[in-house]
């Protein structure tokens, strides 16, 4: 049983790797910023700041023989380390605690959940809809798949070329995005934050936009074959963007327990092999009992690793960063649309 287990964890270790390593592949600077786990992307800070301290130690820039300049380092890090410790996981609680509610308001956003839920099912056509928040948005955009594909079917419903042209380039769009999405989430690697991302990663305001223009200006010009799985298509994005708002709190709550916890499992060794390295220096004879070829390698892995907080740090409010300014906005209105459905004074009236 025992070596039933260690082969299980090395191969899930084996297969979150390698799904870490196509996220990356897919747009690398999302995985820096987004999607990438942030573990990893705070080993990728640690390797150019590792080059950069044997560069100076290996070009004798920075021979760190003098015991004075370790030492204002080592007591700098050890000083900001707490500082960083304290202040966030402090924050941390203060974040957590105000998630304290009072059974009325638990049974109020029940009931407005489970209403949602309901909406979703009427709108998807399930009865039963699953309660994973990553499965949750599988449904939703496997529904919307399901919609483009109607659509592409019936595209020529559209009675003008207007209507067609503006019909296609709207599914065609969609389509990229939501193979995508539903192709990474029936992975097993995946969960509620990859649902999120996905979901950050799409302007689907300007999608609800031009379905609403649609839907509006080009009414009278598709069928009902068209019409139906347009509107439906219109309800599901606009379930996919209540549940990325919905899902998002979860999210930061999350994120900020993890930094907390992350921060004191990396700052705790830290700390101590910085005291430890700063108290050798205080052995009798005038320097730590060491020769200086281990010392040459040993200062700067301390110094080196006295980052690592800072890392960790930086990685969870870059990405916290992300996630807010990207949901900034309250749905219909968006600061942050690109290429949006000109004003109807735009078009022409070319059929």
């Amino acid at each position: 049983m025992p070596g039933r287990r260690a082969d299980e964890a090395t191969v899930d270790r084996g297969s979150w790797l390698a799904f870490e390593v196509e996220l990356l592949r897919y747009d690398p600077v999302e995985w820096v910023v987004l999607t990438g786990d942030r573990r990893l992307v705070s080993l990728v800070g640690l390797v150019p700041l590792a080059a950069a301290f044997a560069l100076l130690v290996g070009s004798g820039l920075a021979p760190l023989r003098k015991e004075t300049p370790v030492l204002f380092l080592l007591f700098a890090l050890i000083g900001a380390n707490f500082t960083l410790i304290a202040i966030v996981t402090s924050l941390s609680q203060f974040v957590l605690g105000r998630r304290l509610e009072s059974p009325g308001d638990v049974r109020s956003k029940m009931r407005e959940t489970l209403a949602y839920r309901e909406d979703v099912a009427a709108t998807t056509g399930r009865s039963l809809l699953p309660v994973k928040p990553d499965a949750f948005f599988l449904v939703l955009y496997q529904g919307v798949m399901a919609d483009l594909r109607e659509l592409e079917g019936v595209s020529s419903g559209g009675r003008t070329r207007r209507a067609r042209e503006q019909l296609d380039s709207l599914v065609a769009d969609l389509r990229t995005h939501t193979d995508y999405v539903v192709d990474l989430l029936g992975r097993p690697e995946s969960g509620l934050k990859h649902a999120l991302f996905t979901s950050l990663n799409a302007n689907y305001e300007n999608a609800v936009h031009r379905t609403w223009y649609l839907q509006t200006e080009h009414a009278d010009e598709f069928t009902e074959r068209t019409a139906e799985p347009l509107d439906r298509l219109t309800e599901t994005l606009e379930h996919i963007e209540v549940a990325r708002r919905t899902f998002r709190t979860v999210f930061i709550e999350s994120e900020v327990s993890e930094l907390s916890r992350y921060l004191l499992y990396v700052g705790l060794p830290v700390q101590v092999s910085a005291v430890v390295l700063t108290l050798a220096y205080t052995a009798p004879g005038g320097g730590p009992p060491l020769s200086p070829r281990v010392l040459s390698a040993v200062v700067p892995a301390v110094l080196i690793v006295g980052f690592a907080p800072f890392l960790v740090l930086a990685s969870y409010v870059v990405r916290l960063t992300v996630v807010s300014r990207r949901t900034a906005d309250t749905f219909p209105f968006s600061s942050q649309l690109r290429n949006t459905v000109a004003l109807r004074e735009e078009f022409s009236d070319e059929r």
